[in-house]
């Protein structure tokens, strides 16, 4: 893991990986930018950068990002280095990890939350 005291920016809109509707990973996915899932993923994914998971977007394993934006379903635990945000119809069911959490109305979440700076992933 690198030193989590350097400020890094992290960008949910410079996507420079996309898994589309109907595309399926069984295994772990590692990457430096910014991942958008709109499918799924069978296995951990882990970001240098952010990860935005869409309404359509599914991962059974744990994600590990700089930030992550859930609006689909994640079945593992979530663990960010700056903030973790389930938008409204998103569903997790693991715990939590972050020292920002957003959780919106209309999500389900079942699991712990811990409130709490993690390292940055290196992929």
């Amino acid at each position: 893991m690198a030193d989590s005291r350097r400020s890094k920016n992290f960008n949910e809109n410079k996507v420079v990986t996309i898994l589309g509707p109907g595309t399926v990973v069984n295994g772990d996915i590692h990457c430096k930018g910014t991942i958008r899932i709109e499918g799924f993923v069978g296995g951990n994914v882990i970001s240098e950068d952010s990860v935005v998971l869409l309404e359509s977007g599914r991962v059974r394993g744990s994600v590990f990002a700089g930030q992550i934006i859930v609006g689909g379903e994640v079945e593992g635990n979530v663990s960010a280095v700056e903030r973790v945000e389930i938008t409204a119809g998103g569903r997790v069911v693991g715990d939590l990890t972050a020292p920002r959490i957003s959780i919106h109305e209309g999500v389900v979440f079942e699991g712990r939350c811990t409130m709490k700076a993690v390292p940055v992933p290196v992929g």
